[in-house]
């Protein structure tokens, strides 16, 4: 008996703990060329929600349309500064893949090189899950971060930063 019960638990924590995708953590260098900083409005209908974020699905993430992203607001270069470090210190769920694409609000962060960072959460359904990943220049997927571990995360970034609230 004590055999089934010590495997039962060995099972249930090795599940457990396989299941965590880790923190994604903002490196200094990740923001340093960082040019501007837009809340924008994406036009995505094709969205899809993975019905799995355990399994790596880099290669299922859709490009970014430019010519669907719409700005709202452009960040006061004043406020570039204390946003970039807001934004560093939220926690990042490392690759939870919990849609293929951003929707909906944005944030956009612009590089000197023209590549640029989506950060978005599924505010309108009230949930952490999102989509934070980097784009080159014309729209292809580069890099995919995750999502934030807690809404709060994306509407205090939203909401501090920009007169536009959710």
């Amino acid at each position: 008996m004590k055999k089934i019960i010590f495997f039962l638990c060995f099972g249930m924590i090795l599940f457990l703990s396989s299941c965590d995708p880790g923190t994604h953590v903002i490196q200094q260098d990740e923001l340093t060329d960082v040019v501007s900083v837009e809340l924008i409005e994406y036009k995505n209908p094709n969205q899809e929600h993975f019905t799995s974020w355990v399994p790596n699905h880099f290669e299922d993430l859709k490009p970014f349309d430019t010519a669907n992203a719409t700005v709202i607001e452009k960040l006061q270069d004043e406020k570039k500064s204390e946003f970039l470090n807001s934004f560093r210190e939220t926690d990042i769920l490392h690759t939870y893949y919990a849609y293929d694409s951003p929707s909906d609000v944005c944030i956009r962060l612009t590089y000197k090189n023209g590549d640029f960072l989506i950060i978005w959460a599924n505010y309108k359904r009230d949930s952490f899950g999102g989509y934070i990943g980097m784009y080159s220049e014309n729209g292809s997927v580069l890099s995919f971060w995750g999502s934030f571990s807690a809404l709060d995360y994306y509407k205090d970034l939203v909401n501090n930063f920009f007169t536009y609230n959710i």
